[in-house]
């Protein structure tokens, strides 16, 4: 049977980059379905539809900004409440976008996708289901994971976040002046809205930047290496089922558009059959120590079920050889356990990194096979079976 990191080769050598909503994307899925029949397990498609890139739903919220900006500086209180209510909808399209509690992707145009979704059934009547979920689609290059500027992705979204709130606020107070009286208030929160309009023509320069320049990246740790090793567990599966537990593997797309799309489709459509199922997320395991994520979003947190983090504890403890530990995804980013945490089921994610809180090679072009250790990825596998034995 291929190892893991053997299935990661052919898929970089065979796929390359794997944009959301493309013919790569959908090949990919037609090949593990392929892979998995073989070995008898059925395997189907749920077809959904989404944005294809992150730049629209960003550039939108952008563009808002910047135009509230500019409306501030106008002698007119009707620019004013235009300006308010345009700071108000792109503040609730960034909420959106970086807590998962709405789909602010679904304003922009939609292309068809599907998840693959399998099942390793038990050697008997399966008492308990665990599901394992990795996405197929990559990203493309951004500045804004430049390797200097991811170390500080966390903390810079968060500075980000506070300054565009600053920003919507001083919009309404500044609409709000001619009612109030106090036209004091106009230059505090016109200099307050230059910043967040500054702010938001970066974000349009990045954006416009990452489209006409910036490739899609290899995607071999992100995430090629958690579809290698989901289909490795499914095929070993097959042929070596566990007692009782019965394993869903599921190959989301459209994880890399905004929002986690893919697993979200997912959740409304089987997560009244998976209430009480156990879902591990797989995302960046081919470079580093193996790491389960506490937490992950913003605006809220999303936090792992405690019942998984205790889990993942218990397995560190009992192989120390591992390396295992926990972590947390930066704020403002996300696994496809996102919708899983966000609803209350028992979800966590399992990622490798080298630094503390950040994947390797996260979204640049030097996500490739050569920056993949065959060690790393197998040992990410072993943690995986642990705990499905376990």
């Amino acid at each position: 049977m291929p190892t893991a990191y053997a299935n990661l080769s052919e898929i970089i050598h065979t796929f390359g980059a794997r944009p959301a909503t493309t013919d790569a994307e959908t090949r990919l899925r037609a090949y593990l379905s392929r892979r998995l029949q073989a070995h008898g397990l059925t395997a189907f498609e749920q077809p959904f539809r989404s944005a294809s890139s992150l730049a629209c739903p960003w550039l939108m919220v952008s563009l808002l900004f910047a135009a509230s900006a500019v409306l501030a500086w106008q002698d007119a209180s009707g620019a004013w409440a235009l300006g308010a209510m345009l700071s108000i909808g792109a503040m609730t399209m960034f909420w959106g976008l970086v807590s998962g509690r709405w789909d602010a992707t679904r304003m922009c145009p939609q292309r068809a996708s599907a998840n693959l979704i399998a099942v390793a059934p038990a050697q008997r009547t399966p008492r308990r289901t665990v599901v394992l979920m990795a996405h197929l689609d990559t990203q493309r290059a951004t500045l804004l994971w430049h390797p200097n500027q991811a170390r500080a992705f966390g903390r810079n979204f968060q500075l980000q976040a506070g300054a565009l709130a600053l920003h919507t606020l001083c919009a309404v107070a500044l609409a709000l002046t001619p009612l109030l009286s106090a036209a004091w208030l106009a230059p505090l929160t016109r200099a307050a809205m230059t910043l967040g309009g500054l702010i938001a023509l970066q974000g349009i320069i990045i954006l416009l930047h990452r489209e006409w320049a910036m490739p899609y990246v290899q995607g071999a740790n992100d995430n090629g290496s958690g579809t290698a090793a989901v289909l490795h567990i499914l095929e070993h599966l097959a042929q070596n089922p566990l007692p009782d537990t019965e394993v869903w593997g599921v190959f989301t797309g459209c994880e890399e558009v905004g929002r986690p799309n893919g697993a979200f489709a997912f959740e409304r459509e089987y997560g009244y059959l998976l209430r009480d199922a156990e879902f591990l997320i797989v995302d960046h395991i081919g470079l580093g120590e193996p790491r389960y994520l506490t937490a992950e979003a913003m605006l809220p947190r999303a936090r792992a079920h405690p019942e998984m983090t205790q889990r993942f504890a218990s397995l560190a403890a009992e192989h120390p050889e591992w390396r295992l530990q926990p972590s947390a995804v930066p704020p403002g980013a996300y696994t496809d356990a996102l919708p899983f945490l966000l609803g209350g089921y028992r979800a966590i994610a399992l990622w490798c990194e080298q630094e503390p809180g950040l994947p390797p090679n996260w979204h640049w072009l030097t996500d490739t096979l050569e920056h993949v250790s065959e060690a790393d990825l197998e040992r990410a596998v072993r943690v995986i079976m642990g705990y499905l034995e376990r």
